[in-house]
């Protein structure tokens, strides 16, 4: 019997990966109401988180974003998925990447809410040059603590809860219905 391969072009594996996903007609009734860390949505004036990313030491990207409790069964799918972007210069290989070139090439990081949880919230995180995706994985961004992820080395991911008056710092490159 023959065996069918499929294969995903990066950007259609991307774009799979970054489809929100409904559960609530699967989820138990306790789940629905389990209360939750989640961004933007409804939580404008409450806590945020601050989110940095580093290269080899250097910032690279940094945002701020409302995050606040809610019951799972009242975060309602967004029409389109809040991405937060970044591009920077690097090569391909330091990911582990089989790539055929060591030259230094546009590479494009996003970053997503994949999930709420009692005491964080679950950050999908992605980086690609234009052909292949490079890294796709998760940062748990601690809503009481700050947090640190290195899947790559050198390329630092970290969060820290900031509360009201805490003095906030102001987006950076977040792309957003309302700041295209």
């Amino acid at each position: 019997m023959k065996h069918a391969a499929w294969l995903l072009s990066p950007g259609a594996a991307l774009a799979l990966a970054l489809v929100p996903v409904s559960v609530s007609g699967q989820a138990s009734t306790s789940a629905r109401d389990e209360v939750v860390w989640h961004w933007f949505a409804d939580c404008a004036g409450g806590d945020s988180l601050v989110l940095d990313v580093t290269l080899d030491g250097k910032p690279i990207y940094s945002s701020a974003f409302p995050i606040c409790r809610l019951h799972r069964g009242a975060i309602k799918p967004e029409p389109q998925q809040r991405l937060l972007q970044l591009r920077f210069n690097g090569v391909p290989r330091r990911f582990g990447a089989r790539h055929p070139s060591t030259d230094t090439v546009s590479i494009q990081g996003n970053i997503w809410e994949a999930g709420g949880e009692r005491h964080a919230i679950l950050l999908g995180v992605s980086f690609a040059t234009e052909d292949k995706v490079l890294l796709n994985t998760v940062h748990l961004a601690q809503a009481n603590a700050a947090s640190r992820s290195e899947r790559v080395r050198g390329l630092v991911i970290t969060t820290r809860p900031v509360r009201r008056g805490d003095g906030m710092p102001r987006n950076k490159g977040v792309k957003t219905p309302e700041n295209p």
